[in-house]
């Protein structure tokens, strides 16, 4: 029986709409917002991204002293490595230096060999720590008296500079997320009056229908159903459409923005960014086409109410 109704229900919603043409400008409002919604998700995850790479990439190069041995570089090195918040610790000459130079910007060594300026670049030593967390305790580690002698105390500020910088970086994400959510609760709060306001007019406009069917002794879910299915159509179509439109926007985002294809200062945002978009936006998806027959039920039944009890008072 209930299926029945449901059919029945929801076939007078598809030649409703296909009769009224009122939907199209409502339908035009929630395809605007579904969009933005999409792209406030999007921002979102980009600044999870952000901040997940900020909090498990904390690269440091250690500059050696030149008068520094190489058995001591080794020790330090080997220390560095048995560190428990150690990710790793690479050491790299100046003659590998100047190496990744020529490949990764010929322009830069072209300019060297032209001056004839002899290899600028120190024996370093690459660091990545775990977290952003071990900061603190890096540079503990570092102002041992031990490696005075084999690094500058000076990159004790340095190292201090960079942390505060990446701590600014993560309020900035944090302050994004946070935003973010809130418009996306507003958005959520649009979308909600915009199918209020679709089912207040799909019912005036058949308020001479809607009479007929509580005089003749019709409930009120089966007076509601038909309007539920005409905005939880036009909310899928809406959330499919934009989901298509942010998909277009993907593929052409390298394009767009130069800086995050492969090769480009923003690349490693990118690549934190992949795997995270590329689970949450299709469970997001799913999440949406779930969730609109229930935003489409709270929409039409405060929209279609006030029809309701008139329709109720009308016999009387």
């Amino acid at each position: 029986m209930h299926l029945i109704v449901l059919r029945r229900s929801f076939r007078r919603a598809l030649l409703s709409l296909w009769r009224e043409g009122g939907w199209r400008t409502s339908f035009g409002s929630l395809l605007g917002i579904c969009t933005l919604f999409q792209f406030l998700l999007l921002g979102l995850l980009a600044a999870a991204a952000m901040r997940s790479l900020l909090l498990s990439n904390s690269d440091l190069k250690l500059e050696i002293r030149p008068e520094a041995s190489r058995g001591e570089v080794q020790q330090f090195l080997s220390t560095l490595q048995q560190l428990p918040y150690m990710e790793r610790a690479v050491y790299i000459t100046r003659e590998q230096a100047l190496a990744r130079i020529k490949t990764e910007d010929p322009s830069l060594a072209a300019f060297f060999e032209k001056f004839g300026v002899n290899n600028p670049f120190p024996d370093t030593i690459g660091v990545t720590l775990k977290s952003l967390a071990d900061y603190p305790a890096f540079s503990t580690f570092l102002s041992d008296a031990r490696w005075q002698q084999l690094v500058d105390p000076a990159l004790l500020s340095t190292i201090t500079h960079q942390e505060e910088r990446v701590h600014e970086l993560l309020r900035v994400a944090n302050g994004g997320q946070n935003l973010a959510s809130l418009l996306l609760l507003l958005a959520c709060a649009i979308l909600l009056s915009t199918v209020v306001e679709f089912t207040r007019r799909s019912a005036l406009g058949r308020s001479a229908e809607v009479l007929v069917e509580r005089l003749m002794g019709t409930d009120s879910a089966t007076l509601v159903l038909p309007f539920v299915w005409e905005a939880t159509l036009l909310l899928w179509g809406s959330i499919v459409m934009s989901a298509i439109v942010l998909g277009l926007f993907l593929l052409i985002l390298p394009t767009l923005v130069p800086a995050l294809s492969s090769g480009g200062a923003l690349a490693p945002l990118f690549m934190a960014a992949v795997p995270i978009v590329s689970f949450a936006l299709p469970l997001s998806l799913v999440l949406e086409l779930l969730c609109a027959p229930l935003l489409s039920m709270v929409g039409v039944w405060l929209g279609i109410r006030p029809s309701l009890k008139e329709a109720s008072l009308g016999p009387r």
